[in-house]
């Protein structure tokens, strides 16, 4: 029944944000219909999610309720201004899309629409990727998943008293949209498949640009697939490590900046920056970067508006509110815990002479000096760094993917793209289908740690928008061919580097080599199997969810590493944290209150051998960590 609700409401959202797409963009074409779907549905979900999350009520019941209405309201707009009749005839050109690409490639005989076939192909098989293993990878299971776990549990927004800092203070908006997907069911199924859709808006926008900027509709499908097919996204995007849809967030938000500025392009312009400002604290950098040219926009628009300002002063609020409410609740939230809306990290405020308190400096977390910004290529020797990553270091792939830039397509065919676009901007008229593309991919590299290709996901945005204006001014046929199949052989090349490693170096990625295991896998063997060295031993766990009950209490201090490692599959459990190493006694005051059934504590510590002496008994170790788990006698 769960799975079903699920469906049914995940269909509804898309329905709304189609239909709002649609009266945005009845004269465009399916791409731009397409991104803003994939922009207006997310948001709607996490409307209704904070809305019952701020007032305690985050549960199924409550959600099946609420979130219809929220989804009714702008469909019911949207279909009133369009018409039954235009509605229709919509659907029908978006759904007939795939069918007209591939006949105009086959006249045009473009080799590169290849791509899009293999990206639907990794599309698909990471939704069984999802389905069949566990969460796994490091970042997850360590903070991402544990926000998502929490929201089910208290079924509250509240803020997390737990000794994991990223846990507390991350914005959450995919770990949120991952709850929707798993709070219907009561299962954890789908905890890492809220980034699969972003990888479509990834894809959408770049071939939208592509598009736009003059390559044929055949080689932009083509490059924007090419998106799906660079390591650092198809090895992440099966789980929540959340930069895929980073990506694609700041890539939207700059391509709604391009051309003349319209009311609807500010408005899925804003609301892109506020669904990555709430996904990862760089999108509140980037949103201040962007804020100018947001500004001057806004300025041209009301200059134009001549006799209605007072009218479009009232929508451009609207849809700043619109950004906010998807992109600032955690700042806030963190603002009124901490007194900083980037806690953890400590920031420094030079104007006001004044460091707002956090645990971490962001300078000794990405190699800049004590007190420096590691922004803008801050840290030592970044942008060599940076040039080593893409052109010298061994690449490791990683589901994180952190040296080797976007693999060979990227260094060899890509870059030289954009260079070759920032040498002609003398030439007039270039300006303005270069500038753009430019400041995608210097914003997207003016992050931290920018030889980390997962930080910088929008400069293969810039680069494949690059390469469909380079091919889209060659006139040659020969010399156009020549490009597409360098670019297919060079991409089918990264491609090939990034898969095949996870196979070849099964020593290394060790979950490949349980993928016949899972896949034969009952539900509760698929939870609880240990697929990398990191995660319980699957006795362990096995015995976690048979041994558990529905409401019972599991306990951990600060020496926990995986988080998420506490949690049933079904979400039954309570999960609490109890600082050891403090009072004694308040410590054992605290266990005597919630009365838990497992405890993790730190490993010779007091606090262990006091519940020793209280009976209960050791079980094991986690893994990476220095606690250990106890079973609590009754």
């Amino acid at each position: 029944m769960g799975w079903m609700l699920w469906s049914i409401e995940t269909l509804m959202c898309l329905g709304s944000g189609w239909l709002v797409a649609a009266a945005l963009h009845p004269e465009r074409g399916v791409l731009h219909r397409l991104i803003a779907t994939l922009l207006v549905a997310p948001a709607l979900i996490l409307v209704a999610m904070q809305a019952l999350g701020l007032l305690g009520l985050l549960r199924p019941v409550w959600l099946g309720l609420v979130a219809p209405v929220v989804f009714a309201v702008p469909a019911w707009r949207a279909w009133r201004r369009l018409g039954r009749e235009r509605v229709m005839a919509l659907l029908r050109s978006d759904v007939g899309a795939p069918a007209r690409l591939f006949r105009e490639a086959w006249r045009e005989r473009e080799p590169a629409v290849l791509t899009v076939v293999a990206a639907a192909g990794v599309l698909l098989f990471g939704v069984l990727l999802v389905w069949v293993y566990r969460s796994w990878t490091w970042d997850p299971a360590w903070y991402h998943v544990p926000i998502t776990a929490y929201a089910i549990q208290t079924g509250a927004l509240d803020w997390i008293e737990t000794s994991v800092p990223w846990t507390q203070s991350h914005p959450k908006n995919i770990e949120l949209l991952a709850a929707w997907n798993c709070i219907f069911p009561m299962d954890d199924r789908l905890d890492d498949s809220s980034q699969l859709p972003f990888a479509v808006l990834g894809a959408a926008v770049t071939a939208a640009w592509a598009r736009r900027a003059g390559a044929s509709r055949s080689f932009a499908a083509g490059v924007g697939a090419a998106w799906v097919l660079l390591p650092p996204i198809f090895l992440q995007v099966w789980s929540t490590h959340v930069d895929v849809a980073c990506g694609a967030f700041l890539s939207a938000a700059v391509f709604f900046l391009l051309g003349k500025p319209e009311r609807r392009d500010r408005w899925m312009c804003l609301l892109a920056l506020g669904l990555y400002a709430g996904t990862k604290m760089t999108g509140a950098f980037h949103l201040l970067m962007l804020a100018p040219w947001v500004v001057a926009r806004g300025a041209v628009e009301l200059r134009d508006a001549r006799g209605e300002r007072a009218r479009l002063v009232g929508d451009m609020g609207l849809s700043v509110l619109a950004l906010m409410a998807v992109g600032s609740f955690k700042y806030f939230q963190n603002l009124w815990k901490t007194g900083n809306p980037l806690w953890a990290f400590k920031v420094k405020l030079p104007l006001l002479g004044t460091e707002l308190p956090g645990q971490f400096d962001p300078a000794g977390f990405y190699g800049a000096k004590p007190g420096e910004s590691p922004l803008f290529f801050g840290s030592a020797e970044a942008f060599k760094q940076l040039l080593r990553s893409w052109y010298v270091d061994v690449p490791v792939f990683w589901p994180d993917v952190r040296t080797g830039g976007f693999g060979p397509v990227f260094a060899w065919l890509l870059v030289p793209c954009v260079v070759l676009l920032a040498l002609e901007l003398v030439r007039p008229g270039r300006w303005r289908v270069h500038l753009p593309i430019l400041a995608l991919f210097a914003a997207a590299l003016s992050v931290q740690a920018a030889w980390w290709p997962r930080f910088v996901v929008g400069a293969a945005t810039a680069g494949l928008v690059a390469l469909g204006v380079v091919h889209g001014r060659l006139r040659w046929r020969p010399l156009r061919w020549g490009l597409s199949l360098a670019f297919l052989g060079l991409t089918a090349f990264t491609f090939w580097q990034g898969a095949s490693a996870q196979v070849r170096q099964v020593d290394l990625f060790n979950y490949a080599g349980h993928f016949r295991t899972v896949l034969r896998a009952s539900p509760e063997e698929r939870a609880t199997l240990r697929v990398v060295p990191w995660l319980w031993p699957t006795k362990w766990a096995q015995l976690k969810e048979r041994e558990l009950k529905a409401g019972d209490v599991v306990v951990y201090d600060q020496s926990v590493r995986f988080l998420a490692e506490l949690f049933t599959r079904d979400y039954r459990t309570r999960v609490e944290y109890v600082p050891s190493g403090g009072d004694l006694g308040a410590y054992l005051a605290r266990i005597d209150e919630l009365k838990p059934r497992w405890v993790g504590v730190k490993m010779g510590s007091a606090e262990e051998l006091a519940l020793f002496k209280r009976g209960a008994k050791f079980l094991f170790q986690a893994p990476g960590s220095g606690m250990v788990m106890y079973r609590m006698p009754r």
